[in-house]
């Protein structure tokens, strides 16, 4: 399916143009009713295939989810793990990167975990009666370094989906993630993808992450499409004073943000999630 739009083929060889998408696509582990997964999935395949992003990062996507991605998008592969794969039921996360594989190679990936021990996987809590699903101990970080085929350039690639609570959790956690990209290769190019729950710009979550180096692409770009926030209720925009732009691409090294846009597509008034998926454009020199 071809890109639509600002997503056409850029037009000056000497420059690799690079498209990034950030997408909270709902879980289909609780009950939406007529929001609920099977009503809306071919509309977050359209979203994505109308885009066509070389790197996709997903959230709160479970195994279902993945496997319908899987059929339904086979210019993709992915990258990742569960957060709850050492024991965890129910709400079992991942945070996956897709990637255009006829374009980017992954030659090193891995995941960790946002806890005090982020390369050991939290054990299982003990069982909880009387709750049908728990979620999963820790938030997970998932990383690819790829392999830019056409040019032969590397990019690294993290995504993750931070608590909603804010507060010392989501600061440990925006700290790490910036530490981690902070310690890549001088100059080195990198995308940061995912659901931060905290609102850009304003919060110390948003500070601390984009302390060291990393750019928010909305604030980044040089031109801004759709509108300032994310969250949605599987509906139209609302109000702008009573949402956050909580889902972000940060982008740190050579990268130029050329465009951002917060990306509102609907089937006959079916939305794809309770999000707004992110898009942006990269020049990258």
């Amino acid at each position: 399916m071809a890109a639509c739009g600002w997503l056409a083929p850029h037009a000056a060889a000497q420059v690799v143009t690079l498209d990034v998408m950030t997408f909270n696509i709902r879980t289909s582990n609780v009950d939406d009713g007529a929001d609920a997964w099977p009503h809306r999935r071919d509309v977050v395949v359209e979203t994505i295939a109308r885009a066509a992003p070389q790197i996709l990062g997903l959230q709160e996507v479970v195994d279902e989810q993945i496997e319908y991605l899987e059929e339904m998008l086979p210019d993709y592969r992915w990258i990742g793990v569960d957060r709850g794969l050492n024991g965890g039921v129910g709400l079992s996360e991942y945070t996956p990167i897709f990637y255009r594989h006829r374009e980017l190679s992954p030659i090193a990936s891995g995941n960790f975990w946002l806890t005090d021990t982020p390369d050991v996987p939290p054990p299982p809590r003990r069982p909880e009666p009387r709750r049908r699903f728990r979620r999963p101990r820790g938030r997970i970080v998932t990383w690819a370094r790829f392999y830019h085929q056409a040019s032969g350039r590397e990019i690294y690639a993290f995504n993750t989906h931070l608590t909603l609570r804010q507060g010392p959790r989501q600061h440990q956690s925006a700290r790490l993630i910036a530490d981690r990209v902070a310690a890549l290769p001088a100059g080195a190019a990198v995308v940061v993808t995912g659901d931060f729950n905290a609102s850009a710009g304003d919060t110390e979550t948003w500070r601390i992450a984009t302390g060291q180096g990393l750019r928010d692409a909305w604030l980044a770009a040089d031109e801004r499409q759709g509108p300032p926030f994310t969250s949605n209720g599987f509906g139209p925009p609302p109000p702008q004073d009573q949402v956050w732009r909580i889902d972000w691409i940060l982008v740190g090294g050579p990268l130029v943000v050329r465009i951002a846009q917060t990306v509102v597509h609907e089937d006959n008034g079916r939305y794809p999630s309770d999000h707004y998926p992110v898009a942006a454009r990269l020049d990258w020199p």
